[in-house]
């Protein structure tokens, strides 16, 4: 019985951490902003794959509009989005970029726009153990706070202790801004930070990072609709 509800206990919580990781770990809102309803506003994301890139745009403007909040992705309508060949080129001038960037805000009548990218990531190795080695008998749970054992059950419990088979694996955890300005006034409206560690989907993580921009943009009353 009791291997059982170990068993369904790991299983809780193997399935548990197949969820999304992203958490708000951030943020910040202009308190002498007075929210306003957009008419447009435009949605990038600055990701090293262009796939990610396109997903996450996407996810983020669905939500946006789900909520009653018009916007669009600008994947396809900013300058060299997908063309990294491009961008080294013109690094070196940032007047180009932004006259660029510029021009399709205008063309695209994009009020305001929000800007997510990448800006840390680190990687941390840490030791997982793996042993192999099931507790038997009646156990062990140790005077004075339980039922006690005999000693050969105690012998038998801490030989789990000595058993030192493992192994390393890499925690990578991904540090994602999101930054919403109102174009009018070129000023920055509201900022949010959040975390993601281990990603096993960018589609999953994508939803969880427009869930929490259009909770913290209308918890914040950073816009209205």
């Amino acid at each position: 019985m009791k291997r059982l509800i170990i068993a369904f206990f790991t299983a809780s919580i193997l399935l548990t951490g197949c969820g999304p990781s992203t958490k708000l770990i951030n943020s910040w809102s202009d308190k002498e902003n007075t929210p306003q309803e957009y008419e447009n506003i435009g949605v990038t994301v600055l990701f090293p794959q262009s796939s990610s890139r396109y997903i996450t745009e996407h996810n983020v403007v669905d939500y946006l509009k789900e909520k009653g909040i018009k916007a669009m992705p600008t994947t396809d309508v900013f300058p060299m989005a997908n063309r990294l060949g491009e961008i080294t080129k013109v690094m070196d001038n940032s007047d180009v970029i932004k006259e660029k960037v510029i021009s399709k805000v205008a063309e695209n009548k994009i009020d305001a726009l929000m800007i997510i990218t990448l800006f840390d990531k680190t990687k941390e190795q840490r030791w997982v153990n793996d042993r192999g080695f099931a507790m038997g008998g009646t156990g062990y749970y140790g005077t004075p706070y339980g039922m006690g054992g005999a000693y050969y059950d105690y012998y038998y419990y801490s030989m789990g202790t000595i058993m030192d088979r493992g192994y390393y694996t890499d925690d990578i955890t991904y540090f994602v801004e999101c930054n919403l300005y109102d174009v009018a006034t070129e000023k920055l409206i509201w900022r949010a930070q959040t975390k993601t560690l281990n990603p096993a989907s960018i589609e999953e993580e994508s939803k969880a990072l427009a869930y929490i921009v259009v909770k913290q943009l209308m918890g914040k009353k950073v816009i209205t609709k």
